[in-house]
C-alpha cells in the first residue's frame, strides 16, 4: 500500500483522489507523503526501491511505531523466556516466574509478536506425511446431516464414515444416536461392507471410544476394547485436538455431506437414506481421487482387500453399557438388578459392561468383578461370598460352622450339628453364632462340657449350654479348698467363695436364703 501511494504522488495525483480510490483515509496519505518526502523520494533525491524491498526501514505510523514500557522490559528477558519455552514449560508458569511483573495482556501480546505464542511453537515442527500401508488403518468419523421428524419427536440424523487409509475407500452408516451400541453396530457395518477387518481402527476421543482422553495414553472404553479383541483389530484414539491426524477423513465429511444435498425422499426414513447413501459412495468410490490419482475401487479391489483379516465367524453381540457408583452396600446398578464387588470400592465410580450372559464390572479400566447376569425376576442381588464378612460367608456353609464348633470341643460340633438337623428348611443362625461366640467369655473345656450336658439332658439351647457353665463353675468352687492368700488375713465381713457358689447352686434350683 505504502508503494502504491508514493507511485500516485510521484504521478502527480491529488491526494483526495487517492484515498477515494485505494480506499483508505486522507490522513494515511498525508503520513506516507511526509516520509516518502523525508526519504527524498518526491524530490528526485533518491529512486525507489526495487519490488519488493520495503519503502521505509521500519513503521513508524499510528499505535505500531509506540512500544509500551512493558514491552521494553520484556525485551530484556526474551532470550529467559526462550530457554523456558525450549524446556517444555507451560506460558503461565513462564508468566508466574518472570523477573518483572507485567500484565497478562501485555505479556501474551508480547509473545505473539515475537512469533513465541502457543501457536507459533505447535507449528515450528516439520509435519511428516502420513503414510498406510495396505489393510492398516480404518478412520472413522461423524458427520451431521440435518434434524427431522422421526417417530413423533425431532432427532439428529448422523452419517458414520469409515475410510481406508491406503486405498481412500468410502463406507458410511447412517444412524439418528450416536451411543456406544449404536456406534458400534455401525462400526460393525462398515466391517461388514469392506468384507474385512484392517489391523488399527482410528478415531477420536468421544466417550463411546475413550473414558478419558489423553495425550500419550487415553482410557479406553472397555465396551470398544472387548469389541476390538473380537474383530482382532487394534484400537487407536488420537491426542485431544488433533484432527490433522485423520486428515483423510475429516475432509471427505463435508463431500459425503454434499452428496446427500440431492436427496428428494422422505427425511426421516433411515433406511431410503442409507439406500440412497450407497449408492453416491459407489458412484464416488468409482471417480479418480486426487491425491492417489487412481479410482479407490481399484485401488481396494487389486491391492487392499486382500490384506484385510477375514470377519470373526460369529457376530459380535451388542453389550449394554453403564456409568454407576458404587452403593454403601457394596452393590452396583445395572439394569434394575444388583451386582456386588469389593467394600474397597464404595462410594467409587465403576463402569458396567453386560450381555444376556455375564456382567463385568470395571474400575479405573481395570476388571474388578464379573456375575451372571440375573433373569429371575424373583431375585434382585447378585452377592459373591467373598465379598461378605468371614462370619457371614460361613451362614450358608454348614461345613464351615461344624468346623468352626469342632475347634472348641467335639461336643460344641453335636451340638451344632444338631441345630442344622432341625431347621426344617430354615436355621437361625443366631443361636449357633451365640453358642460359639461363647468362646469370648468362657474357656472351650467349659464350652465342650456344658454342651455335653445338654446333649444328655436334651435340652440345646443357648439359655441351657450358659447356665450349665455357670453351675459347673460354681460346683468346682465348693469341691475346690481354697487357700487364702498368703500374708494376707481375712476381712471381719469377708465370705469364702464356696458360699457364693453355694448361693448360686441354690437359686438355680429355686431355693431361697433369708
Amino acid at each position: 500500500m505504502e508503494r502504491k501511494i508514493v507511485e500516485r504522488l510521484l504521478a502527480g495525483d491529488r491526494q483526495s483522489h487517492i484515498s477515494r480510490d485505494l480506499g483508505i483515509i486522507r490522513r494515511r496519505v498525508i503520513t506516507i507523503r511526509d516520509k516518502a518526502m523525508d526519504a527524498g523520494y518526491l524530490d528526485g533525491t533518491h529512486p525507489l526501491p526495487e519490488f519488493p524491498e520495503a519503502l521505509f526501514s521500519s513503521k513508524s505510523e499510528g499505535r505500531s511505531g509506540r512500544v509500551s514500557a512493558s514491552w521494553c522490559a520484556l525485551e530484556e528477558h526474551i532470550e529467559w523466556i526462550r530457554d523456558r519455552l525450549e524446556a517444555g514449560w507451560h506460558l503461565v508458569t513462564i508468566y508466574e516466574e518472570l523477573p518483572v511483573k507485567v500484565s497478562r495482556s501485555s505479556f501474551y501480546r508480547f509473545l505473539s509478536h515475537k512469533g513465541l505464542g502457543r501457536s507459533a511453537r505447535n507449528q515450528r515442527r516439520v509435519v511428516p506425511e502420513i503414510v498406510d500401508e495396505p489393510g492398516e488403518a480404518l478412520l472413522i468419523d461423524w458427520g451431521y446431516l440435518w434434524t427431522a421428524e422421526i417417530s413423533g419427536r425431532r432427532q439428529k440424523v448422523w452419517v458414520f464414515l469409515g475410510v481406508l487409509g491406503y486405498s481412500r475407500l468410502l463406507v458410511g452408516r447412517v444412524m439418528t444416536a450416536c451411543d456406544i451400541g449404536s456406534t458400534l453396530a455401525a462400526l460393525s457395518g462398515l466391517y461388514e461392507d469392506l468384507g474385512g477387518v484392517p489391523r488399527r481402527t482410528t478415531s477420536d476421543n468421544p466417550k463411546v471410544f475413550a473414558l478419558r482422553a489423553h495425550r500419550h495414553e487415553p482410557l479406553l472404553n472397555p465396551v470398544y476394547e472387548r469389541f476390538a479383541g473380537h474383530y482382532g483389530t487394534i484400537v487407536e484414539c488420537l491426542p485431544p485436538r488433533a484432527p490433522e491426524k485423520k486428515g483423510k477423513v475429516e475432509r471427505p465429511v463435508p463431500y459425503v455431506g454434499r452428496l446427500l444435498e440431492a436427496y428428494q425422499g422422505d427425511r426421516s426414513d433411515i433406511a431410503a437414506i442409507q439406500e440412497y447413501l450407497t449408492k453416491k459412495l459407489e458412484i464416488a468410490n468409482r471417480r479418480l481421487h486426487g491425491t492417489t490419482q487412481e479410482p479407490p475401487i481399484d485401488r481396494f479391489e487389486k491391492e487392499e482387500k486382500l490384506m484385510l483379516s477375514p470377519l470373526p465367524p460369529l457376530s459380535y453381540e451388542i453389550e449394554h453399557y453403564h456409568e454407576g457408583t458404587v452403593r454403601q452396600d457394596g452393590h452396583v446398578r445395572f439394569l434394575g438388578k444388583y451386582y456386588s464387588v469389593s467394600e474397597q470400592y464404595i462410594g467409587k465410580p465403576v463402569t458396567i459392561i453386560g450381555n444376556s450372559q455375564q456382567v463385568a464390572i470395571y474400575h479405573d479400566g481395570k476388571l474388578i468383578e464379573t456375575h451372571e447376569r440375573l433373569i429371575d425376576r424373583a431375585r434382585s442381588k447378585s452377592t459373591k461370598r467373598h465379598h461378605l464378612k468371614p462370619w457371614e460367608q460361613f451362614c450358608d456353609n454348614q461345613e464351615g460352622l461344624r468346623g468352626l464348633a469342632e475347634k472348641i470341643g467335639p461336643a460344641v460340633e453335636a451340638v451344632v450339628h444338631g441345630i442344622l438337623r432341625r431347621g426344617d428348611g430354615f436355621v437361625d443362625f443366631r443361636r449357633i453364632w451365640g453358642i460359639l461366640s461363647l468362646e469370648k467369655k468362657y474357656t472351650a473345656q467349659e464350652i465342650d462340657f456344658a454342651c455335653e450336658t445338654a446333649i444328655l439332658n436334651d435340652d440345646i439351647s443357648l439359655r441351657s449350654i450358659e447356665r450349665y457353665i455357670i453351675e459347673g463353675r460354681a460346683q468346682e468352687m465348693l469341691t475346690t479348698p481354697q487357700s487364702p492368700s498368703p500374708g494376707k488375713k481375712a476381712g471381719r465381713f469377708e465370705r469364702p467363695l464356696s458360699e457364693y457358689a453355694r448361693i448360686i447352686l441354690n437359686l438355680q434350683g429355686g431355693i431361697y436364703e433369708h
